[in-house]
């Protein structure tokens, strides 16, 4: 059996060293073995079968049980050989018998942890339709519109394409340093950190370029949860940055609550967001009940203020430069709160009531 394998992979590496076919399913095809949907099993779903075993990144899982002849939960050689075996058989819809045993069925959730990096190469038609459901259960966690959190998504990230959702999972250009202390039950570590140069803008539109550390994420599922949270919890003081973005239920308005918050720089956000939610049609992702009751309650996991000094004689200012008064943008008692301002207005400095550079973004 060992020997068979062995030649049967041979054989078939060197057919697939050949072909340059693309590796896709559909799952209304015949099933179990069936990897080309074209209700026969035969030689080529073997081909396909062992194609994907070598290069993983072309297989869409959406109709890995094509291919997981074997349901061990992997694509292999062994899964092609069976394929193989069953498409010689007597009855081509009698499978030859295996050892395999079907795993237990069960109705508990499993958390998926999809790597950006499987997309690579793909269109932007292909990314939309993979991603889709993604967003529709974070809204369903969270009560943000699927399709404004997408649509970010699309922008942030180029389809999947830039090197920071790549390379990194992060599909929302959500910065990070190994010294900051995320919030409880954070999805990101607080360690992995990707550096990159990126384009920002300054107050007055001019854009500019900057190397800044990026969160990195196990998964594109993080990213999406870091993303809604930060939405979701982000304040300064006392006063959310994004007040009224969950429940929303106009994309428009809900873009404008991002834009307004500071999550983004560009003076043409709001109306690229728009943009994109029209032309691909991203509200057919959003849940019928937009203002549903988020089922995770952030509030509840925020790591209590650790804000204990308040220097009322003391005023931090946030200034392009002391001298430059009208810059000014902010002025707060609690360095704390003015740091969040800074880092969210690059190019700004904290001074101290003599003029003293405290901090800059």
């Amino acid at each position: 059996m060992v020997h068979l394998r062995k030649t049967v992979s041979i054989a078939l590496a060197a057919v697939c060293a050949a072909s340059t076919c693309a590796v896709m399913a559909h799952a209304d095809g015949y099933g179990k073995g069936d990897f080309n949907n074209d209700g026969t099993v035969d030689s080529n779903d073997a081909l396909l079968t062992l194609h994907a075993s070598i290069t993983p990144e072309l297989l869409d899982y959406i109709y890995f049980d094509n291919a997981d002849y074997n349901c061990d939960g992997a694509i292999t050689a062994d899964d092609a050989l069976g394929i193989l075996r069953e498409s010689i058989s007597d009855d081509p819809y009698d499978p030859v018998e295996t050892d395999y045993t079907e795993p237990e069925d069960t109705s508990a959730p499993q958390k998926t942890c999809t790597q950006v990096s499987m997309m690579e190469g793909w269109t932007p038609a292909q990314v939309v339709e993979y991603v889709g459901p993604l967003f529709t259960e974070d809204q369903r966690k969270t009560g943000i519109l699927a399709s404004v959190s997408m649509a970010q998504f699309i922008v942030e990230s180029g389809y999947g394409q830039s090197r920071l959702s790549l390379e990194a999972n992060n599909c929302f250009g959500i910065k990070g340093y190994p010294e900051d202390t995320p919030r409880v039950d954070c999805p990101w570590d607080g360690v992995s950190v990707y550096y990159i140069s990126t384009k920002e803008y300054d107050a007055w539109g001019n854009a500019y370029y900057t190397e800044a550390g990026f969160r990195q994420y196990a998964s594109m599922e993080d990213s999406i949860e870091d993303h809604s949270r930060i939405l979701i919890t982000s304040s300064y003081g006392d006063t959310p940055l994004y007040d009224g973005i969950v429940g929303c239920t106009d994309y428009k308005k809900a873009f404008q609550i991002i834009r307004n918050g500071g999550y983004a720089t560009s003076p043409d956000y709001v109306d690229l967001l728009c943009d994109v939610v029209e032309y691909w049609d991203l509200t057919q992702y959003d849940l019928d009940n937009a203002a549903l009751t988020p089922t995770t309650d952030y509030t509840q996991k925020s790591t209590p203020s650790t804000k204990t000094t308040n220097t009322p004689d003391v005023l931090y200012r946030i200034r392009l430069s002391w001298d430059d008064a009208a810059s000014q943008i902010g002025a707060y008692h609690y360095l704390e709160n003015a740091i969040e301002c800074c880092d969210l207005n690059p190019g700004y400095t904290i001074y101290d009531d003599d003029g003293n550079v405290v901090y800059s973004s």
